[in-house]
């Protein structure tokens, strides 16, 4: 399950830069249960799992006036709190995907830097990496300062611009089209993973990369930089 990225990865990978919701946790489960509760609360048909993964995406308001929520009279601060007022207490049960800490562990041993770029509140996902016990493998975690989960394209780009790295010697690993978008606008390399907030088909659409699974994440990025970069 792959297609050819714009920019493949050549040359020396020297870092990555991971999304953190559907990527490196497994929390579309919590995501859609909370949603299905703002919508309970106001009488509206519930989503299921697959209509999900196979209608959600950014600027998450849209959606969320997609599904029914009344977000130009509720406002979407208001529905955000009241989605994070749920979501949040489940966080901490959530785990990292199968095959995540494979990867992670394997891109440390091989001296490639790693970085967490959320559209997500920083703090929730500061503190959410280090419960998970990954936070040893990111030299930096990044978010958002407000929790409506809109773009983090210029959060990307005041990363970009604080690091030594080439925009050619690094890649984004997401699971959404918006993923693919921020690696777009920062003129960096994608892989995708289709097992988190978006499904296969959402992917494909991007012509970026997408992959099963986080062992054939691992498996790509073995194969294509044997190398990494050694100062």
């Amino acid at each position: 399950m792959t297609t050819q990225s714009a920019r493949p990865i050549s040359g020396s990978l020297r870092a990555v830069v991971w999304d953190f919701n559907g990527t490196l946790i497994d929390d579309v489960g919590i995501t859609v249960h909370s949603l299905n509760v703002l919508l309970a609360r106001r009488e509206l048909p519930l989503v299921d799992m697959e209509s999900y993964r196979r209608c959600v995406g950014f600027p998450l308001c849209d959606y969320y006036a997609r599904i029914g929520l009344d977000v130009a009279n509720e406002g979407m601060s208001s529905l955000a709190e009241e989605f994070y007022a749920i979501y949040l207490p489940l966080l901490s049960a959530c785990p990292v995907h199968r095959g995540v800490v494979e990867v992670l562990q394997w891109l440390d041993g091989a001296g490639i830097e790693q970085f967490v770029l959320s559209a997500s509140e920083e703090g929730v996902v500061r503190s959410a990496v280090v419960g998970l016990g990954v936070d040893r493998y990111f030299s930096d975690v990044l978010g958002l300062d407000h929790c409506l989960v809109d773009s983090k394209i210029e959060r990307g780009r005041q990363l970009l611009r604080s690091l030594p790295f080439a925009a050619s010697e690094m890649l984004l690993v997401g699971d959404t089209d918006h993923d693919a978008e921020v690696g777009d606008a920062l003129g960096i390399s994608v892989l995708l993973v289709a097992q988190g907030h978006q499904d296969e088909q959402r992917l494909l659409a991007t012509r970026h990369h997408v992959l099963e699974s986080f062992e054939a994440l691992r498996q790509t990025l073995i194969r294509c930089a044997p190398k990494p970069y050694h100062p």
